[in-house]
């Protein structure tokens, strides 16, 4: 009951931030060219809505945030936001590693390894996640610093994420910010633009202007859109990362993914205490305890 009450609250917010953010776009659009596309005007008319500058906002701000949500479930809309995360399907050596290492992880728990996406993430950093109902990213720092035994630790932490369902309601939420992340990006590309032309004598500080006022929404958006559900979800995801923990000792790789959280411990001690407070994961060193404390346990009566 927890757990879907925080899913209802997080999603809940996830939709009010980002139909702000969408309908501040889309009343820029209707401010540089008015909207009177005909496919709108009949649909509004058919449902008896007004067709005003307003409702036109409204709804396409509606429609941006719907639509892709009917579809978050498609293999398209996973395989988008994995791209929109800096993920690529893996090739080469890169790919023959996390294969063998997910392999490792299937065979131990009993899966068809075709069943599952694997990505890698243009991330300078130790990191893996996944998302969505099938998919597993990791860094290549992570893929190329660790053994073939860790790697797949690592991977069985984020399969338990899959199997415990945890991903279901972050899938969606995620769906439901694509467009507002979106957003985000044409803004990042317009600030960049108006700076590059700022050099341009008398129209200069024009641009430079406008650019400051693009960068001001910016910082904004990206504020609401992660600050606020980080302070609600921190404290539930916890005990999610705890449950992902365990499923990768009971397959039998928690001695690997001891090693692979152990490799990720001095990122952590560069993070300031705010830092600490506001991640959504436990520290490691308590993740790294219980670990250790399940896998002598299991060694103790085996």
């Amino acid at each position: 009951m927890f757990n879907i009450l925080r899913d209802i609250i997080v999603l809940s917010l996830t939709f009010i931030v980002n139909f702000l953010i969408v309908s501040t776009f889309w009343s820029l659009v209707e401010l540089l060219s008015p909207i009177r596309w005909k496919w709108l005007a009949d649909g509004m008319r058919y449902f008896n809505i007004p067709y005003t500058e307003n409702s036109v906002i409204i709804v396409l701000s509606l429609l941006t945030l719907i639509v892709p949500c009917l579809l978050y479930r498609t293999w398209i809309m996973q395989r988008y936001l994995c791209w929109s995360l800096n993920c690529r399907r893996p090739n080469g050596p890169e790919k023959e590693r996390l294969m063998q290492a997910m392999s490792i992880v299937c065979q131990r728990a009993g899966l068809n390894i075709k069943n599952y996406n694997l990505y890698v993430c243009r991330e300078n950093v130790l990191n893996a996640f996944a998302l969505g109902s099938n998919n597993i990213a990791v860094t290549l720092p992570l893929l190329n610093s660790m053994s073939i035994g860790d790697i797949a630790g690592i991977l069985a932490h984020e399969m338990g994420h899959i199997q415990n369902r945890d991903t279901k309601a972050a899938l969606l939420t995620s769906t439901m910010s694509s467009f507002g992340n979106l957003v985000v990006r044409i803004y990042s590309y317009i600030t960049l633009a108006l700076q590059i032309v700022s050099f341009i004598p008398i129209i200069g500080w024009f641009s430079a202007l406008l650019s400051w006022i693009f960068l001001i929404q910016i910082w904004l958006f990206q504020f609401l859109m992660q600050l606020p559900l980080q302070l609600i979800t921190m404290f539930s995801s916890r005990q999610d990362e705890f449950e992902a923990d365990l499923y990768a000792c009971r397959i039998g790789l928690g001695a690997n993914l001891y090693n692979g959280l152990s490799a990720i411990t001095s990122g952590e001690a560069q993070m300031s205490f705010a830092a600490r407070i506001l991640s959504s994961h436990p520290a490691t060193r308590q993740r790294l305890e219980r670990i250790e404390k399940y896998v002598l346990e299991h060694n103790a009566t085996a």
